[in-house]
C-alpha cells in the first residue's frame, strides 16, 4: 500500500502535506551551504588573514548578528509587498551569489560577499519557517511534528555540509575558497528545489480554521478572535509591561545615540536593540487582553533563549578554534609531534644571491580550485587527522538521530513550552561544565630558556610576571595567552600553561620585528598600489639595520610577490601586499632568539592538546538542548503569534538568534584574554541562573499561552 495519500484539495506523505518534503529539501540546501561557510569562516580569518581571535570574532559577531537581524525586514517586506514564495526567491539569489563571491580572496569581495549573504537571509529565512506553519490549520497537532521534520532538514544539510565543505578545505589547492564555492554550489540547487516543487506548496487558507470559543475538552488553545476577549491573566501588569517596553526603547535610542557620537558603529548593538523593542511594541499595542499575554509570552522566553544562544554559537566560534588549535584530531594513530618552523623545505637559488621558497604562485581559475593537492608526502588523502570543520556536524549529526525520539516524548510527556525551553538551557549549561574538564587537562606548564638579551619592546611583564602584548595597530595592552604565558627575568626563562597554537605564536614573535620594517612595507605596499596597473613596476627594499637574522622561509611567499637577496640583504617586492603578506615578512624579520623561543613553547606544548571526546560530548549535550529550545520555540512563536502578524514575529523570533549571536561574539572576543577554565565557567555560571529563573516562572508564562502547548 503507498503511503501517498489524495485528497481533494492538499497531497499527504506519511501524513504530512507533501509541501512540507519541498520546503524540507529546499532548506536542507541552504543550510548546507550556510553551515558549510559557517564551519570555515572563523578559520578563514585567523588561519588565512592572519586576523587576531579578537579581530576575527568582531566580524563573525555581526555577521551571525545580522543574518538574524534581516528576518525582521524581510518578514515585513513579505507580508505587506511579496509575498512568502517571491522573498524566498529572491533571498536565495542573494545568497548563492554572497557564496560565490567568497570564493575569491580579496577583503572587498570578502565583505561584499557578506553582505550578500545577509540581505539574502534576510528574505529566506522568516518566509521559509511561516510557510511550514500555513500548510496546517492552527490547532493541528501535527505543527510540533511538522517542524521537527523541518528541523531534521537543517541539519541533514548542516551535518553534510561541514564534512564536504571542510574535506575540500583540507585537500584541494583552492583551500578555503574552494570550500566556499561548494556552498554556493549547494545554495543554487535549494533554489532549483524550490522553483520545481512550488505547485506542490499548498497554504491552508484561514477560512479553513475552527473558531473555538475557550478549547475543547483536549484544552485546545482558544482561537485568536476569542483571545481578544478573553481577559488577560497577568490583569493590568500586562499594560505595564507593554509600557515598559516603551520605556525600554527610548532608553536605549538614548544609549546609541550617546555611544554613536564618539563611534557610530558602537551605537548599533543599541539601535537594533531599540528599533526591536519599538517592533514589539506595536505589535503588542495592536493585540488586547489574551493575545496580549500570548504576545508577551513570546518576548520573555526570548529574552531566556538569548543565553542559550549566546552559549551555543560559540560552536562556530570558540569551540572551533579550540578545535583547531587545542584538540587532538587524530582518532586511529597516535597524534605525531609538531615540525619546527619553518619546515625544512627547498630552495630556489636565483641570479644575484635571490633566495625564495619553492610556492606555488598561480592562483587557480574557479573549476581549479577543486583540483587535489599533492599529498604523496603526507599520507595521502586520509581523515587522520579530521579537518577542523568536520566538529561542527557532530551537533547536526546527533540531532538527525534524536529529532524523532523527541518528537515522540514531546507527544507522550505532558511538559510546558516553558519546561521544556528550561530543560534546553540546563543541558547547554552541562555542555561547558564538559568544557571546564577540557580547560583543566589542557592547563599544563612549560618552560623554555630565552637566549636574547632583552624582550622586544612591544612585551611588557605584568604584576605576576604574565607576558602583556601591545597591538600595533589599535595600541591596546592584553595578556598573552590570556595571562598564561610568563617570564621570570632572573631565570630568563618563559613558562606557558596549555597549548601555544601556531598563530599566537606568529603573531607575539612578529612583534619584535623592528617597527621601521613595518612602516616600510606599507609605505611600498601603498606605493606599488597607486601605479594602478596589473603589473606594477618592482620597488626594492634595503632591509633596515635594524633587522636582524631575516629569514624568508618564514614568510612563505611567491616569487611572483617578493624575493629575498641575500647578496644585497634586499627584498624586491613586485605586487601591492595584503595586510596578512606584510604580517608574513614581519615574521621572517623577527628577532631571531625570540622567534627560536616561542617555537620552543609551540613545539613541547602541543602535547597538551586534549581528546577530542571532550568537544563530542560537549556537542552532545548542546544537541540535547537545543532540541528542547529551537524547534520548541519555533512553533511557539508560530502558534502564539496574531496571523496578521505572523512572518514579522517569525523573524523577531530569528531577532533572539540575533542577540544570541552578538552575545557569543562578545564572548568569543574575550577568549584568548582570560584563561579556558574561566572563560566555560564563567559561559555555565550565566546558563544555570538563567535557567533557575525561567524555572521558577515558568508555570505563570503557562497560563499566559491560554491553552497553547
Amino acid at each position: 500500500m503507498s503511503d501517498l495519500t489524495d485528497t481533494p484539495k492538499h497531497k499527504t506523505f506519511l501524513g504530512h502535506p507533501i509541501g512540507l518534503y519541498v520546503l524540507f529539501f529546499t532548506e536542507m540546501w541552504e543550510r548546507f551551504s550556510y553551515y558549510g561557510m559557517r564551519a570555515l569562516l572563523m578559520l578563514y580569518m585567523v588561519n588565512y588573514f592572519k586576523w587576531t581571535q579578537s579581530d576575527a570574532s568582531s566580524v563573525y559577531k555581526w555577521y551571525t548578528t545580522l543574518v538574524y537581524v534581516t528576518p525582521i525586514l524581510g518578514g515585513f517586506m513579505a507580508d505587506r509587498y511579496l509575498g512568502n514564495t517571491w522573498a524566498v526567491i529572491i533571498g536565495a539569489v542573494l545568497m548563492a551569489i554572497g557564496h560565490f563571491l567568497m570564493a575569491f580572496e580579496a577583503n572587498y569581495i570578502f565583505y561584499a560577499a557578506l553582505i550578500f549573504l545577509i540581505i539574502g537571509n534576510g528574505f529566506f529565512k522568516p518566509n521559509m519557517s511561516t510557510q511550514v506553519g500555513r500548510l496546517y490549520p492552527p490547532n493541528d497537532r501535527r505543527r510540533d511534528g511538522a517542524y521537527t521534520i523541518f528541523y531534521m532538514g537543517i541539519n541533514l544539510g548542516a551535518f553534510l555540509s561541514p564534512l564536504a565543505c571542510g574535506w575540500l578545505q583540507e585537500n584541494t589547492v583552492g583551500e578555503y575558497h574552494s570550500g566556499f564555492a561548494l556552498a554556493g554550489i549547494g545554495m543554487v540547487v535549494g533554489l532549483i528545489t524550490y522553483l520545481i516543487g512550488l505547485p506542490l506548496i499548498k497554504e491552508i487558507p484561514s477560512v479553513e480554521v475552527q473558531d473555538l470559543k475557550h478549547g475543547d475538552s483536549l484544552n485546545q488553545p482558544i482561537s485568536e478572535k476569542n483571545a481578544e476577549q478573553l481577559p488577560s491573566v497577568i490583569g493590568e501588569f500586562s499594560n505595564y509591561a507593554v509600557k515598559s517596553i516603551l520605556f525600554g526603547a527610548i532608553f536605549l535610542l538614548c544609549v546609541a545615540c550617546w555611544k554613536g557620537y564618539s563611534k557610530p558603529i558602537s551605537a548599533a548593538p543599541a539601535l537594533i536593540s531599540a528599533v526591536s523593542l519599538l517592533v514589539v511594541y506595536w505589535i503588542a499595542s495592536q493585540v488586547k487582553n489574551a493575545m496580549r499575554d500570548r504576545m508577551l509570552t513570546i518576548v520573555a522566553l526570548g529574552f531566556f533563549a538569548i543565553f542559550f544562544w549566546a552559549a551555543f554559537e560559540q560552536a562556530g566560534n570558540a569551540l572551533n578554534l579550540w578545535a583547531d588549535k587545542t584538540t587532538n584530531r587524530y582518532l586511529f594513530k597516535p597524534m605525531p609531534e609538531e615540525s619546527k618552523y619553518p619546515p625544512v623545505i627547498d630552495v630556489v637559488l636565483a641570479n644575484e644571491g635571490d633566495v625564495n621558497p619553492v610556492v606555488n604562485q598561480d592562483k587557480p581559475s574557479f573549476f581549479g580550485l577543486f583540483k587535489l593537492k599533492d599529498k604523496k608526502n603526507e599520507g595521502g588523502f586520509g581523515f587522520d587527522p579530521v579537518p577542523t570543520a568536520w566538529f561542527q556536524s557532530i551537533n547536526a549529526l546527533a540531532i538527525f538521530i534524536m529529532a524523532p525520539l523527541f518528537a515522540w516524548l514531546w507527544l507522550r510527556m505532558d511538559l510546558s513550552i516553558p519546561i521544556k525551553m528550561t530543560l534546553g538551557i540546563f543541558s547547554m549549561a552541562l555542555s561547558f561544565v564538559v568544557m571546564i574538564g577540557a580547560a583543566y587537562f589542557e592547563n599544563v606548564p612549560l618552560s623554555t630558556d630565552f637566549k636574547g638579551n632583552q624582550l622586544p619592546s612591544s612585551i611588557t611583564i605584568g604584576k605576576e610576571g604574565e607576558l602583556l602584548l601591545k597591538d600595533a595597530d589599535s595600541k591596546e595592552v592584553y595578556p598573552i595567552q590570556g595571562g598564561r604565558l610568563t617570564y621570570d627575568s632572573t631565570k630568563k626563562q618563559f613558562t606557558i600553561r596549555g597549548v601555544f597554537a601556531d598563530v599566537e605564536r606568529d603573531r607575539v614573535a612578529r612583534s619584535s620585528a623592528p617597527p621601521e620594517l613595518a612602516l616600510a612595507l606599507e609605505d611600498i605596499s601603498e606605493e606599488l598600489n597607486k601605479q594602478n596597473t596589473n603589473n606594477p613596476i618592482p620597488i626594492e627594499l634595503k632591509l633596515p639595520a635594524s633587522v636582524v637574522g631575516f629569514d624568508i622561509r618564514y614568510a612563505g611567499l611567491p616569487e611572483s610577490i617578493v624575493k629575498f637577496s641575500t647578496a644585497n640583504n634586499s627584498l624586491l617586492i613586485s605586487k601591492t601586499l595584503a595586510d596578512k603578506d606584510i604580517k608574513a615578512l614581519l615574521l621572517a624579520g623577527a628577532n631571531p632568539d625570540f622567534r627560536n623561543s616561542m617555537d620552543n613553547l609551540f613545539l613541547g606544548s602541543s602535547k597538551f592538546k586534549v581528546s577530542s571526546a571532550w568537544l563530542f560530548w560537549s556537542y552532545i549535550f548542546a544537541t540535547i538542548g537545543e532540541l528542547c529550545l529551537s524547534p520548541v520555540g519555533l512553533s511557539m512563536a508560530n502558534k502564539l503569534a496574531p496571523a496578521k502578524f505572523a512572518t514579522m514575529i517569525m523573524g523577531l523570533w530569528l531577532l533572539v538568534s540575533a542577540f544570541g549571536n552578538f552575545a557569543a561574539g562578545a564572548l568569543g572576543e574575550t577568549y584568548g584574554t582570560i584563561p579556558p577554565v574561566e572563560y566555560f565557567t564563567y559561559t555555565t555560571a550565566a546558563l544555570a541562573g538563567a535557567g533557575l529563573v525561567l524555572f521558577a516562572i515558568s508555570r505563570k508564562l503557562t497560563s499566559m499561552m491560554h491553552g497553547v502547548k
